[in-house]
């Protein structure tokens, strides 16, 4: 679901479904995230700069974020530094992703904490996979 209220919510017969923030400048791309990750079972928030990411990660504490490293007012990495310097969203696991093919950005995601780095444009069944992946880890 996100702030606006679009998504899917669960009944109450439904295990809880996790929860994912995604945040991009791009709507498209919002958008694109927020299909993947609830065809592979999630519920989604959506943040469109790194500020109101923060805000929706302090408010929803979500089991994953997929964060874009551009972005206006507070770029993504900005952002994940300041999650893992607060101790409640600090084991989040997080997926960047970039326009930048060069591998300097994956290198800079992966000593940020970033669980993975992927290069738009991705792979949807990768995405699906990793954000599959990382909630079960988080969660065992």
């Amino acid at each position: 679901m996100s702030e606006s209220g679009a998504g899917v919510a669960n009944s109450p017969a439904e295990p809880r479904r996790p929860l994912a923030l995604v945040a991009d400048d791009e709507v498209e791309v919002r958008q694109l995230v927020g299909d993947v990750l609830a065809e592979v079972g999630f519920e989604t928030l959506e943040a469109r700069d790194g500020i109101e990411l923060l805000e929706l990660a302090a408010r929803h504490r979500p089991q994953l974020i997929v964060a874009d490293v551009m972005m206006p007012e507070m770029d993504g990495y900005t952002a994940v530094a300041r999650l893992r310097g607060q101790p409640a969203t600090a084991g989040i696991p997080i997926i960047m992703l970039t326009g930048c093919a060069d591998p300097a950005y994956g290198q800079l995601s992966e000593g940020m904490g970033a669980a993975a780095h992927l290069t738009k444009p991705f792979s949807p069944v990768l995405l699906g996979e990793l954000a599959q992946e990382m909630v079960r880890r988080s969660r065992s």
